[in-house]
């Protein structure tokens, strides 16, 4: 079988006389170009991994900067996740002062991951141009720094799997 069609799943179904199934709606992630790419740079950059690290493919947006991984939050409720399913060693981000994403990196807490997170954490929020201001922390926001709103082709040569 091949493709996303049902309809030879069903056929086959009738042929075997199988009436109680699970109603063939949605599909695999994997078909979906985004998410098997992120699954693609998970396997790429951990070498262990666990089901958290694989349910986290399917929030946010996802970047990558060498050892890094910034996942932006899309909208409240992907904000609400990211903050509960932080590890304990990760950093999260959110400006106080505008309506935006709240955001967490992976991976070492350098100088530059921490910029480019902060950055990346303005750029999707209600500030469109200049610096803003953007807080951060492991267990509170308790830091804070000044970033400049980067451009739309700098966002995209770090996200990984397409745009979402």
């Amino acid at each position: 079988m091949q493709g996303r069609s049902r309809k030879p799943q069903l056929k086959l179904a009738g042929e075997f006389r199988i009436k109680d199934f699970p109603c063939p709606a949605g599909g695999c992630l994997l078909t979906y170009k985004e998410y098997a790419d992120k699954l693609r740079d998970l396997f790429a950059h951990k070498k262990r991994f666990s089901m958290a690290d694989i349910g986290l493919l399917q929030v946010g947006r996802h970047f990558r900067l060498g050892p890094n991984k910034i996942v932006v939050g899309r909208n409240e409720v992907e904000n609400k996740l990211l903050v509960a399913k932080k590890a304990k060693a990760e950093f999260y981000f959110e400006l106080p002062d505008f309506m935006g994403p709240i955001s967490i990196l992976q991976g070492p807490k350098n100088r530059k991951a921490v910029e480019l997170a902060a950055a990346l954490t303005a750029f999707h929020s209600d500030a469109k141009v200049g610096q803003v201001k953007v807080s951060f922390g492991r267990d509170s926001l308790d830091k804070s720094l000044i970033v400049t709103i980067p451009t739309r082709v700098d966002v995209d040569k770090l996200r990984v799997g397409g745009k979402n």
